[in-house]
């Protein structure tokens, strides 16, 4: 089972949270409201953030109830990605964080959660040598429709972020998503894979970029890992070498019962 101290890593995002400018731009908290002198989140809230625990599968990130490194899904039926990064639950606040960002333009709740993001990848792969650091970055690809109503794509913006902090080249376009499905909320896991089929599909001209290629595969927020499931495999087809999975949160195995389980597609 990897493992982090939470305070290491909280410490490490709050050096992280501070952007350009900070010493022109006053702020405040995002969540407290303390005022700040340009961060987006202050110490106290960056650390009382909903870390996820050490008890959770290496390869999907699901929570578990035992110490097994992975779970029971994962070992019956591999997905393609080999490795889960994700510093946090999907649970308050952090949901509230990623929702303002995703359907209320909310970019500074973006920007927060991608320094965070970037600041928790860089102390993985530190204390993880024997893994392989990705040399690209793939966003989880929104429908032409969607991102059009949306006005942007928020894991391309978060993997601009990630570039920068990390200097991983982002690859927008080599993964597009050909059919529009509809919502994921509320589906099983089967049922969310059987509406995905043939939902991705690699760009012909960007095979080189992709093939003997570590790739991290970047989404927001992992509910089944049904989507990551797929993509991966399409990455893998593809020429990749190997896919880790990147994301900001996880939630727990849904109950189908339950829609505020489910994060929005």
């Amino acid at each position: 089972m990897l493992t982090f101290p939470l305070h290491r890593v909280s410490q490490r995002l709050w050096r992280a949270v501070p952007t350009l400018g900070n010493q022109l731009l006053p702020t405040r908290c995002l969540l407290c409201t303390t005022p700040l002198g340009g961060e987006l989140l202050c110490p106290d809230c960056v650390h009382h953030l909903p870390y996820l625990d050490t008890h959770h599968c290496v390869q999907c990130a699901l929570p578990l109830d035992s110490a097994a490194e992975r779970c029971g899904q994962c070992l019956q039926q591999p997905p393609g990605f080999e490795h889960a990064v994700v510093p946090f639950r999907y649970a308050f606040p952090l949901d509230a964080l990623i929702h303002n960002f995703k359907h209320k333009h909310q970019l500074a709740a973006g920007r927060a959660l991608g320094q965070c993001l970037a600041a928790h990848i860089e102390h993985h792969y530190d204390e993880h040598p024997e893994l392989t650091w990705p040399e690209l970055i793939v966003p989880v690809p929104l429908h032409w429709s969607r991102r059009l109503a949306r006005g942007y794509n928020q894991s391309d913006l978060l993997a601009r972020q990630l570039q920068r902090a990390l200097d991983i080249p982002v690859a927008t376009r080599v993964c597009r998503r050909v059919r529009r499905t509809s919502t994921q909320q509320g589906l099983s896991r089967r049922q969310r894979l059987h509406n995905l089929h043939s939902a991705f599909r690699i760009n012909p001209s960007t095979l080189a970029a992709v093939k003997g290629k570590c790739v991290a595969l970047l989404d927001d927020v992992i509910t089944t890992g049904s989507t990551a499931r797929v993509v991966s495999q399409v990455l893998l087809g593809a020429g990749a070498a190997e896919v880790h999975l990147w994301a900001l949160a996880r939630t727990p195995e849904p109950d189908r019962r339950d829609p505020a389980q489910h994060p929005e597609a």
